[in-house]
């Protein structure tokens, strides 16, 4: 492993700013250094207030915490566009930049006055996938990007609230990580939320696990009301599907069909009329009692 042996005190993680702190990994990072040592020098650039580090923040934030007092690091010599391409070039063979890290060195970039399209031409990228990018940061509500990097909140959880405004990101995001809720049941709650009347909103932010509970049994694309019991669930499923069905049978029948197809479908035709006059009757008898 190349590289000096730099005293802690002479590292500067200023640009971990564009890192998420995530728990777990830290705790490996630990072990692996508690096993093998420093196998992997930290890479720093020269800047006017001493050396920085681009690469190696966690080996630096677990070594710290274990006591270490030096660590052995490598410098380069780019300057401030350089170190945030050089950054992502360091991550891209063993990706360990999550999306939402990699939009935030983008950001870094554009503050520094580049366009798009210039960042593009010098990862290599194009314009687009710098644009998704940026794009995320700029749908995420500022305090909610804050929490991803500090590992209050889940990258992945955070990514599933983009579809909703901002002010709604925060009250949801409150309700993900109170209920240490995953990726997966994010994206379904924000998905029951945003098809869903206030009252069931409300229901929504209250109980998720009940609500997730219920919704994941039900079509995704259109679930039911997560309040209903399973068996109220059920009849809106069919109580639906007669509402579909309907429509789409009326115009069957009007205007009148052939002859010789109502004579085939006579029995079809009498069995539907019994069947929906005891569903008209049940239907009736289920309606809201008046006071």
């Amino acid at each position: 492993m190349q590289g000096e042996m730099l005293e802690m005190r002479q590292i500067g993680t200023s640009y971990q700013r564009v890192r998420c702190l995530l728990p777990r990994q830290g705790e490996q990072m630990k072990a692996s250094l508690t096993a093998h040592g420093q196998l992997t020098a930290l890479v720093m650039v020269k800047r006017p207030s001493g050396l920085e580090v681009i690469d190696g923040f966690k080996r630096h934030r677990a070594a710290e915490q274990m006591g270490w007092t030096r660590l052995r690091a490598t410098a380069m010599e780019v300057d401030e566009h350089g170190q945030w391409a050089a950054m992502l070039a360091l991550n891209r063979a063993t990706p360990s930049l999550s999306v939402l890290e990699e939009a935030l060195v983008l950001r870094e970039m554009v503050t520094l006055g580049m366009t798009q399209t210039e960042i593009g031409q010098i990862l290599s990228r194009h314009k687009s996938w710098v644009s998704r990018r940026i794009g995320l940061i700029e749908r995420l509500h500022p305090e909610l990007v804050e929490q991803i990097r500090e590992g209050i909140l889940p990258p992945g959880a955070a990514r599933r609230l983009l579809s909703l405004p901002a002010g709604n990101q925060l009250e949801m995001a409150t309700v993900v990580m109170h209920h240490g809720l995953g990726s997966q049941e994010t994206e379904l709650l924000v998905r029951l939320w945003k098809n869903a009347d206030p009252p069931v909103r409300d229901y929504l932010l209250a109980h998720p696990h009940s609500a997730l509970a219920k919704a994941r049994a039900g079509d995704p694309e259109e679930p039911p009301d997560p309040r209903l019991t399973p068996r109220g669930q059920q009849l809106q499923r069919y109580l639906r599907l007669l509402q579909g069905v309907a429509p789409r049978t009326l115009p069957m029948l009007r205007p009148r069909p052939a002859e010789e197809d109502l004579v085939i479908l006579a029995s079809d035709l009498e069995s539907t009329k019994s069947s929906l006059g005891r569903l008209m009757e049940a239907l009736t008898s289920a309606g809201p009692r008046k006071s």
